[in-house]
């Protein structure tokens, strides 16, 4: 059997017990090291979000692999929240264990290691190319009377979206800009006034990422016109095609084939039985919103 070079002794495993507040591993460890608990728990705290507890580990769970096989830095702090016993695996230790082992083992144990790293890669990337539409999702949950604490959002949709606070913090500094997300001085909080603007928001975006056109913004004259008549009407008015077009004209509102085919697209009508066509409501609101709130939404506001 081909092994390593086990010429070197074996160093052996530390085992420690610590006690319930002790931190067994943090950022700030000049020594990498892969800590396995035996007995007790720990719990993952971001030094980055207040120590915000991110997950707890339980009896036979190891942390600290990528650290110490990869190099790669250590994000969380680690501490005991009870008394616990754990086993402290360091460089010397592991260096002495790998080379008494096999080619073919360490070739395996390579392959894991690579495979966990693109995984982690994977984990700690940006869930969003775009912080401002993310962002903007992100606010539209939050009612009006809501009073938001600025650091707090961040940090949480920071978390969530695995968006740098820089990054995160720029994007809501241009929905403020926007008037989409208000400031209020005397309480050092923010507000979300119109949780629908930030989802119509959130569309224009994604059809600038996509570069297709967005379709509020490219009605004609007669069609704007038509949209605020329509929106005067009782929501429960029916009719077919043809009455429809009849209504148009009965109203001085000429509307050409094309104009009420694009209709037919901006959904501003369904269909029910018969070939009968409703208003649908939510959609003319929508877009009437858009158009009210062009400025905002295009980031010109004054």
């Amino acid at each position: 059997m081909i092994t390593g070079d086990s010429r070197k002794d074996i160093i052996p495993p530390t085992r420690l017990c610590v006690k319930a507040g002790f931190v067994v591993s943090s950022p700030q460890d000049e020594e990498k090291k892969i800590i396995l608990l035996n007995e007790g728990e720990l719990v993952a705290l971001d030094p980055k979000a207040n120590n915000k507890i991110v997950f707890r580990i339980l009896p036979g769970n190891l942390v600290g692999v990528g650290a110490l096989l990869e190099r790669e830095p250590v994000r969380y702090i680690f501490q005991a929240t009870k008394d616990s016993f754990i086993t402290v695996i360091n460089d010397e230790c592991m260096e002495s264990e790998l080379k008494s082992l096999p080619v073919w083992l360490l070739a395996v144990i390579k392959a894991i290691s690579a495979r966990t790293r693109r995984i982690n890669e994977s984990i700690h990337a940006a869930k969003t190319n775009n912080p401002l539409a993310s962002l903007a999702a992100f606010c539209k949950f939050h009612s009006k009377d809501e009073q938001i604490q600025p650091q707090a959002l961040l940090q949480e949709f920071s978390w969530l979206a695995k968006t740098p606070i820089p990054a995160a913090t720029e994007a809501l500094k241009a929905l403020i800009r926007r008037k989409m997300v208000i400031p209020h001085i005397e309480t050092e909080t923010l507000s979300v006034p119109n949780s629908n603007l930030l989802e119509i928001f959130t569309d224009y975006l994604k059809a600038q990422e996509q570069e297709k056109p967005w379709l509020p913004f490219k009605l004609t004259l007669q069609q704007k016109r038509i949209l605020v008549w329509l929106s005067t009407l009782d929501p429960d008015t029916t009719q077919d095609g043809s009455g429809w077009l009849n209504f148009f004209k009965e109203h001085h509102l000429e509307t050409t084939v094309s104009d009420w085919l694009e209709m037919q697209q901006f959904e501003w009508f369904t269909e029910k039985e018969n070939h009968l066509l409703a208003l649908n409501a939510d959609k003319i609101k929508y877009f009437l919103t858009a158009l009210q709130y062009e400025q905002n939404i295009k980031g010109t506001v004054k």
